[in-house]
């Protein structure tokens, strides 16, 4: 008699559902403020397959947000934001060897997603698309070093067509780390992002990333972490004089600029449930939609645990997003977050947010033909927000 050969997976099914109500007196930060109302509900679905050496992951999620008030008038007052995403990884034999690959699908409101990430309110109507392929291998090729691969393509588009300019979005990225004692490390990494626009001249970007880091442990309450680089940015059969914005050309024209980029983290603990950190960048990089931003920021956030429930935090941030128009925000925000019980938390926030006058007059990035500001004069806003969420699981996991 001979054994046959079988597969068995561990499966684990857990979910979420989360429950927003947000007060603010300027949603959109618009010259003329007037107050809303906002109600958001997510909810999350993780299911997960597991094997000695291989996990599957397949994750679902979707988001539904609705707008009251004067403050939304001539805005859209509802959004859908939902997607799929599937993982599959190979463990090999230490926790840090790995393959994987990922696919995700994702839909959301135009408008939904130019606000969440450039802060503009627009009249959109219609959804964006967004389909992404991505892999990558990490490997501990001696004691001391460590090399990681990684890949993404994404291709975005609109419905209907026209409401947006379809782009591809692809990167491939190298990073190589070595430990040089037990509480230092220096990191390399090299990467090559490819953007090619579905506008009249088929436009293209190349942007090229050096950058050379560090990371220390100093103590058993401060660490820090670096690094520091250069951008590069080469622009074919371009509409504008440069990759960041400029003076609109009736014919296709090349250009090529470039700049540093960085970023840095500090932390430290500074009494046994108290934590400060402190994080400061500047990327080069598209946004949702395409258009091309360089943004500088710096955040500082404090970190309170008032019991094994209870935490206080506070932050402060300050940030630039430079394109066709620099505008400059600042903000500042406390939370007290509160969870009863395993299952359910609760937090409050407030927070008050600025947006400075705009320097330059083009609002609309030319190769996408998107808004970059929703207004170039200063605005304030403040916000209360109370949020409840449930985490429960389906299907436990095994053994």
């Amino acid at each position: 008699m001979a054994p046959s050969v079988a597969f068995a997976f561990d499966w684990s099914i857990r979910a979420s559902e989360t429950e927003t109500v947000e007060l603010n007196s300027n949603q959109f930060l618009r010259n003329s403020p007037a107050g809303s109302v906002g109600s958001y509900t997510t909810l999350t679905a993780d299911a997960e397959a597991r094997t000695p050496t291989t996990k599957f992951n397949l994750f679902g999620d979707g988001t539904y947000k609705k707008y009251w008030g004067p403050g939304v008038v001539g805005s859209a007052t509802e959004f859908l934001d939902y997607g799929f995403r599937a993982r599959y990884e190979v463990r090999e034999k230490t926790n840090f060897d790995k393959e994987y690959v990922e696919a995700s699908w994702r839909q959301q409101s135009t408008a939904l997603a130019i606000l969440n990430d450039l802060g503009v309110s627009t009249p959109a109507s219609g959804f964006l698309d967004q389909l992404t392929a991505s892999g990558g291998i990490d490997r501990s090729i001696t004691a001391i070093d460590t090399v990681s691969l990684f890949a993404t393509s994404t291709r975005t588009s609109y419905e209907p067509s026209s409401g947006g300019t379809p782009f591809t979005d692809t990167l491939a990225r190298g990073n190589w780390r070595r430990s040089l004692s037990s509480v230092t490390a220096i990191n390399l990494s090299s990467e090559y992002e490819l953007l090619e626009y579905g506008n009249a001249f088929n436009t293209q970007v190349q942007i090229f990333r050096e950058q050379i880091g560090f990371d220390a442990t100093l103590s058993a309450v401060l660490s820090f972490r670096a690094n520091v680089g250069a951008a590069y940015l080469v622009t074919d059969r371009g509409v504008s004089s440069t990759a960041f914005g400029g003076t609109t050309s009736a014919t296709p024209v090349s250009s090529s600029v470039s700049d540093w980029i960085g970023d840095a983290v500090l932390t430290y603990r500074m009494l046994k449930s108290t934590t400060l950190a402190v994080i400061a960048s500047q990327s080069v990089g598209p946004s949702v939609v395409g258009s091309l931003f360089k943004r500088d920021s710096i955040t500082a956030s404090l970190t309170h645990s008032i019991n094994a429930r209870s935490t206080l935090s506070f932050s402060a941030s300050g940030n630039r997003q430079i394109s066709s128009t620099t505008t400059d925000f600042a903000s500042a925000s406390a939370t007290y977050s509160y969870n009863p019980t395993r299952e359910w938390a609760t937090s409050l926030t407030y927070r008050y947010l600025h947006r400075f006058a705009s320097t330059g007059t083009a609002i609309f990035d030319p190769i996408t033909g998107t808004p970059t500001v929703s207004g170039t004069g200063p605005a304030d806003s403040h916000s209360l927000m109370f949020v409840v969420s449930h985490n429960w699981t389906v299907l436990p996991s095994g053994n």
